[in-house]
């Protein structure tokens, strides 16, 4: 399958798949029953399998730690959409809907071939954007974000169709949305192989459902070293074991293994299960490959659990490494500082990331005023305080935080959506404007927003709107305008 030649066996031409998933075929010492488990899963119907979830199914089958997880809930795919489309999908669907009001008018004025030249400028545009998730886990976030590129990539085609290009369509053979513009960076050997296995299983279950029974250009799959294996925010040259003085390597709990305490029953440390302590050598930031986005949803690990986690080498080399960032934040601040500092300086267009809801708390809103403060300001585009989540290790319910960030040139005061209770609010300097409001409890509340959200340019909201609002968040300051004083604080970091 690897060279795509004849197979004696299946008396056909196999496709040739390349990648790497067939480079080394290893024949595995299966018994009667392993292959029989395994005719049963070959004759399955996989088309719509989701690989959203399929990536964390596996690997919680795989780890015997893990497989107590395998009823676990997993995240939402409307969750992770949630990002997704504030952080990517809206800012490519603005450059679109730019591109092809300039294509229209150009048809209009009788310019068709440059009208079809303005759409096909968009396409190659949106197949040379590149996403990076650093801490891409099994690849959700990247999957997503390629479904969402794929179905934007359909739309300019039926434009191109419709303006009448044919022609045309032939320069763009082998320009396509495909997997190598989803990059990841992951620490897990075995998710980093599963994430690219998800997006080459999302890719191929799009190419089946838009092309029908065409086969897709061979090879079927590429290695486009997309998902990097390796730490996402610490480099070092090598990692070596502490010894004491008679040579022998310094241990400490593995802080995972837990055992049942004999007196309370409830789930302890269980220092048998040790580690050795680690020293990293010549230890500094690691680098990002170059994207047009970051996105993802790094390690959920409270500042206080960091040494327990990760190590106290680790945790020291880190600190040291990173000293913008609080010894008393969060570890997924790291990620929030670096792809914030890639953004101010121009190299990133917009950042999502998902954190602890402590992103609030004062430890971690230093990491925040430093950017939003800074010079050129970054500018929160998107925010949701407290929302609900399912931890992808193990199944848990837990509350979470969303911020995406973006520099605005130019802008003046930066603007904010963000989710207040059940209310989305716009933020437009300083005055607030309630965009929509699914409420059931009160569809009089509900039409004051909606009411509101097509108020005077000024963004002035009508006194019971304001009050409404008011009550629900508790935090509210307003003039008799309806400016909030400092916004970002009532928003985001209370």
């Amino acid at each position: 399958m690897d060279r795509g030649e004849f197979s004696a066996a299946v008396r056909a031409d196999l496709l040739k798949f390349n990648g790497k998933l067939f480079k080394n075929p290893q024949v595995l010492p299966l018994n009667r029953d392993q292959i029989e488990l395994l005719l049963v899963a070959a004759r399955a119907n996989w088309r719509e399998v989701e690989p959203a979830i399929f990536g964390t199914l596996l690997e919680r089958a795989l780890d015997p730690t893990e497989r107590h997880a395998l009823g676990a809930h997993y995240t939402p795919r409307a969750y992770v959409e949630r990002l997704v489309l504030p952080t990517i999908v809206e800012p490519l669907r603005e450059d679109w809907k730019n591109a092809q009001a300039a294509a229209l008018v150009l048809a209009g004025e009788g310019k068709l071939s440059e009208a079809q030249q303005q759409v096909r400028d968009f396409l190659k545009h949106l197949c040379e954007v590149r996403v990076l998730d650093p801490a891409c886990g099994f690849g959700n976030f990247l999957y997503v974000t390629l479904e969402h590129l794929k179905r934007l990539e359909g739309e300019v085609l039926n434009q191109l169709d419709e303006l009448g290009d044919t022609r045309g369509r032939l320069d763009l053979q082998g320009i396509s949305v495909d997997p190598h513009q989803l990059l990841g960076i992951e620490l897990n050997p075995r998710a980093a192989e599963i994430a690219e296995m998800v997006l080459w299983i999302g890719y191929l279950q799009w190419h089946f459902r838009t092309r029908g029974q065409v086969m897709p250009p061979q090879p079927v799959l590429k290695d486009f070293h997309n998902i990097e294996c390796r730490d996402a925010v610490l480099a070092y040259d090598r990692m070596e074991y502490v010894t004491d003085e008679r040579g022998v390597p310094i241990t400490r709990w593995n802080g995972k293994t837990m055992k049942k305490h004999p007196v309370t029953g409830e789930d302890v440390s269980d220092e048998t299960a040790r580690s050795p302590v680690e020293k990293y050598i010549n230890p500094r930031k690691a680098e990002w490959p170059q994207a047009d986005f970051v996105i993802g949803n790094p390690p959920f690990i409270g500042a206080a659990s960091m040494r327990a986690a990760l190590g106290d080498g680790y945790t020291e080399s880190l600190r040291k490494t990173w000293p913008e960032v609080p010894e008393s934040a969060d570890f997924v601040m790291h990620w929030w500082d670096q792809a914030a500092e890639l953004t101010r300086a121009g190299k990133l267009r917009r950042f999502g990331l998902i954190t602890t809801n402590s992103l609030r708390q004062t430890f971690s809103r230093r990491v925040l005023e430093r950017h939003l403060g800074g010079k050129p300001p970054l500018s929160l585009a998107f925010a949701i305080p407290d929302h609900p989540w399912v931890d992808s290790a193990n199944g848990a319910a837990v509350r979470i935080a969303m911020t995406v960030g973006t520099l605005q040139p130019g802008a003046g005061t930066p603007s904010l959506r963000a989710q207040l209770g059940e209310f989305e609010v716009a933020i437009n300097g300083g005055i607030w404007v309630a965009t929509g409001a699914a409420v059931k409890r009160s569809t009089r509340l509900a039409r004051n927003a909606s009411r509101n959200s097509r108020s005077s340019s000024s963004g002035a909201s009508s006194p019971a709107c304001r009050a409404s609002l008011a009550r629900l968040s508790g935090k509210l300051s307003l003039t008799s305008s309806g400016v909030i004083a400092n916004p970002y604080e009532h928003f985001m970091l209370r």
